[in-house]
């Protein structure tokens, strides 16, 4: 099937987040993206339209992304269609019931569309559909790099309109991690929508243009970014302003002038939860693994049996 006859439905209720996720799907080929703004859709949309693949939210109104799972297992013209499911904050427990449920695979926030369209790339090959061909990334997509041994350094992206600030804060931190800088918001915004986004984010409030405020703003509204922790580090000490920034969901407010070791510390503790959601990611796709290669066990099982006359 060519990408151009392909059709996704992408159930997402943030309503900016689904649009922008749904128009880079787009991007890559992908004909039609139906858009469901919550779970109780979901399940009528996919009964009146014909669907290849469903993307699908953990949390939303209505019906919950694993509801929405468990009402097409129970009916048997949406039982096989591939389904994966986008989590910020899964536990063990609904990952193994997603499990029980056949899901095609599991994402967890923040994550890129890149990852997205390769993990669908699996999910079609493992349930031998024919869009498994016709998927294929655009041209400017890389190959995907040898694995190396060493471990992949975190990286933090320091957002600030002064140079001298730029500099001092970078170099605290570039002996432990990957250090990237934006100068101004609309940079910030494309360094972590690209396909190389942060884990971190150093941000300031105030700056020409794009304020820090907005900034953050647009980073909870896309993918990419809605789960990346991000510490303002300002020189607005009012507690109005503090107020306003953690309400975007900053998880700290740092004010200027900084204490360089304090915020060593703070940066360092905040990666220990960088890495948590980084190791949920390969715990879901252990979990994942083992439970096909079970169920492959078994079918083999059976077919021996069978050979033997039961």
């Amino acid at each position: 099937m060519h990408p151009s006859k392909t059709t996704v439905l992408l159930a997402e209720g943030a309503s900016a987040m689904r649009q922008a996720l749904a128009s880079q799907l787009q991007t890559f080929g992908l004909g039609q993206v139906l858009q469901a703004r919550d779970g109780t859709r979901a399940p009528q949309m996919l009964r009146a339209e014909p669907v290849h693949v469903v993307i699908c939210d953990l949390d939303m109104q209505g019906m919950d992304g694993l509801t929405v799972l468990e009402a097409m297992r129970a009916d048997p013209k949406l039982a096989g269609l591939p389904f994966i499911l986008m989590s910020g904050g899964l536990d063990r427990d609904s990952a193994a019931r997603a499990i029980r449920l056949g899901i095609g695979d599991l994402l967890v926030k923040p994550f890129t569309v890149r990852r997205l369209i390769e993990r669908m790339q699996r999910v079609m090959q493992r349930d031998a559909q024919s869009l498994v061909s016709a998927l294929a990334p655009p041209p400017a997509l890389e190959s995907t790099p040898e694995l190396s041994t060493e471990p992949e350094r975190a990286t933090i992206l320091v957002v600030d309109d002064t140079p001298d600030n730029l500099q001092l804060i970078a170099g605290l931190f570039r002996d432990r991690f990957k250090v990237k800088i934006a100068h101004n918001g609309e940079k910030a915004l494309s360094i972590c929508q690209s396909d190389a986004p942060p884990d971190l984010i150093l941000l300031d409030v105030m700056m020409p243009g794009m304020d820090g405020f907005e900034v953050a703003r647009r980073l909870r509204e896309h993918h990419a970014s809605e789960c990346t922790p991000i510490i303002f580090v300002t020189a607005m000490t009012d507690e109005a302003s503090r107020h306003q920034g953690l309400s975007l969901g900053a998880i700290d407010y740092v004010f200027k002038p900084i204490e360089p070791e304090l915020l060593r510390l703070r940066v360092s503790n905040l990666m220990y939860y960088v890495e948590h959601r980084k190791q949920l990611q390969k715990d879901f796709d252990q979990m994942h693994e083992n439970s096909r290669l079970q169920a492959e066990v078994e079918r083999l099982r059976a077919e021996v049996k069978g050979l033997r006359g039961g």
